[in-house]
């Protein structure tokens, strides 16, 4: 009865493999998709679009080939055309109905360059020769190929198509098949086993005799049809593997390609701003890192990579008074992580073409004894990446309630009319408050009642204008914008949070032809290149302010945070 068992199920597995290979064929060709392209244009770009990328269901897989060094990125389908621009391209579509390659040649005859590097992109590779690589898809994705961006992109090019989610019969009837075929083999070696202990040597033993005694028949041990058929145990064991098999077999019978009425389209995840979590904290992260190293190395030309306006121009001046003076210390680093409050901008319409794209990011160190920074970061042209332009310390105040980093905000118009004041006259107005303080007629309008620059600026102001006029010097403050670039976003009270620059402009003149100016800070003197002068000198600081600027009338603009740096000092004629 063993061996009987063990041949049945011998038999069974040996099905069951054969079956899984048979479907193997039909369900592999079923299971996956994939599309050819052979490009024979020289042109640097090629794009898959989104709308190739979605032809089938599955996992995506892009393979490439036939130039020495194959570059890859997935990005936005129209940040890559942004970036692409004028230049020309190789487009590879699909034909709607027989999904046969299409290879479009887009001519523009704009210039080339090298797309490694780019902040458009959601991921990128650079490999040698060959690139095979998985697509992150969301509702937008496009893919660009290229080489080095000055010669001719990959020549082959190959996406597939994997179905997910659906299982795969052909893998259950093989393993299944394995394992009747290990219980097979431990059946075999018990029948074996038994055997041999039924040949072992056997010693008789005599008995006494006993009387003859009635023994009740069993039915159900007499043969059913005349020939004697298999245990009732036997007949219990086939049972399971029979209906497995069989069960196996109707399943294999149906369809492994999903139908469009029965399963709907794929669907993506949807972006809703300009760059996703990954983007933005590797950009972050590299702008802390280019300013870190070029603090270390004093490299301008470094920083200008990743900086600009107010924050490169601090930066520069301050480079060239640690080359002047080792006393001169370096200025405060740029905190990446951790990221507390993350403002993307929103996407902007379509048919507004490219927009310079704002981020605005508060990072915290875990000094206690530092302030909160507010990077304030623009992206002017797709083929440009994020630069810092505002480095601004928080103060200890409220913090007005933006949009969720998925939902993000749009930019504030300098030329608006929707907030209670435009943002091109708000450093003219605090600045008069800072010179006039409650006599001027633009004081309420602001909320001073926690703003320490304040405090401390008009504070600074009177003690100067005190102690000049016993050296019989003079002196004036003014107060004007600095760099034209206002970059400011929405606030969720239909506000703005509002980042500029305003110069305090000081002008220190003698009051007699006997006396001259004295410069006593080392920074200044260093600037200036004297220890004073007869004529007078012109003193201007550059501050990178954040403001909060209410759009209802009942609220005041506020200062959130400061931050002041040297710009220049000079004699007057």
């Amino acid at each position: 009865m063993r061996f009987v068992v063990a041949t049945v199920l011998l038999v069974l597995s040996a099905l069951s493999i054969a079956v899984g290979f048979i479907l193997k064929g039909p369900f592999d060709a079923n299971s996956s998709h994939k599309v050819a392209f052979k490009v024979e244009s020289a042109y640097s770009y090629q794009v898959i679009p989104h709308s190739t990328l979605t032809a089938y269901d599955g996992e995506i897989t892009v393979k490439a080939s036939g130039t020495k060094q194959v570059f890859y990125a997935d990005a936005r389908e129209r940040d890559i055309q942004d970036w692409i621009g004028t230049s020309n391209f190789v487009r590879l579509n699909v034909t709607p109905n027989q999904k046969h390659p299409d290879v479009t040649v887009i001519n523009a005859g704009g210039e080339d360059t090298n797309p490694e590097g780019s902040d458009l992109w959601r991921s990128s590779v650079k490999v040698r020769n060959e690139l095979q690589t998985k697509v992150s898809m969301f509702d937008d994705t496009g893919v660009l190929l290229a080489s080095d961006g000055l010669h001719r992109g990959p020549s082959e090019v190959t996406v597939i198509w994997n179905q997910t989610g659906i299982i795969n019969w052909p893998l259950v009837f093989i393993f299944t098949g394995l394992g009747l075929l290990i219980v097979a083999l431990i059946a075999n070696y018990l029948a074996f086993r038994h055997i041999r202990k039924l040949r072992g040597p056997k010693r008789k033993i005599p008995k006494a005799p006993k009387g003859p005694r009635l023994r009740k028949q069993n039915r159900m041990d007499i043969p059913r049809r005349g020939r004697r058929s298999i245990g009732r145990n036997a007949r219990r064991m086939m049972v399971a593997p029979v209906g497995l098999i069989t069960l196996s077999l109707l399943a294999g019978c149906s369809s492994t390609t999903p139908t469009d009425t029965a399963s709907p389209k794929s669907k993506f995840e949807q972006v809703n701003v300009v760059l996703t979590d990954p983007q933005l904290q590797r950009i972050v992260r590299d702008v802390a890192g280019t300013v870190k190293e070029a603090d270390n190395t004093r490299d301008s030309s470094l920083l200008l990579t990743r900086a600009d306006g107010p924050a490169l121009e601090v930066r520069k001046v301050q480079y060239l008074l640690q080359v002047k003076s080792k006393k001169i210390p370096r200025l405060t680093g740029i905190i990446s992580n951790p990221i507390t409050v993350a403002l993307p901008m929103q996407l902007p319409d379509i048919n507004l073409g490219w927009q310079p794209r704002t981020l605005m990011v508060v990072t915290k160190s875990a000094s206690s004894t530092k302030a909160p920074q507010m990077l304030v970061m623009q992206q002017a042209t797709p083929r440009e990446n994020y630069k810092l332009w505002y480095v601004v310390d928080l103060m200890p105040t409220e913090f007005p309630s933006v949009a969720a980093e998925n939902v993000g905000a749009l930019s504030v118009d300098p030329n608006n009319d929707y907030l209670v004041s435009p943002v091109k006259s708000i450093p003219f107005k605090y600045g008069d408050v800072l010179n006039k303080g409650d006599l001027s007629k633009y004081a309420p309008e602001f909320d001073l009642t926690a703003d320490q620059y304040y405090a401390a600026i008009s504070q600074s102001q009177a003690d100067q204008k005190e102690t000049l006029k016993k050296a019989k010097v003079a002196v004036k403050f003014q107060h004007t914008l600095g760099n034209p670039n206002i970059i400011g976003m929405l606030t969720l009270g239909a506000g703005g949070l509002v980042a500029m620059s305003m110069n305090d402009i000081s002008i220190i003149k003698p009051t007699v032809r006997t006396s001259a100016v004295s410069v006593t800070q080392l920074d200044q003197k260093l600037l200036l290149g004297a220890p004073g002068s007869s004529t007078g000198i012109k003193v201007i600081y550059e501050n990178m302010l954040l403001f909060y600027v209410p759009a209802g009338t009942t609220e005041k603009m506020r200062l959130i945070g400061a931050t002041q740096g040297l710009l220049s000092v000079k004699a007057l004629n």
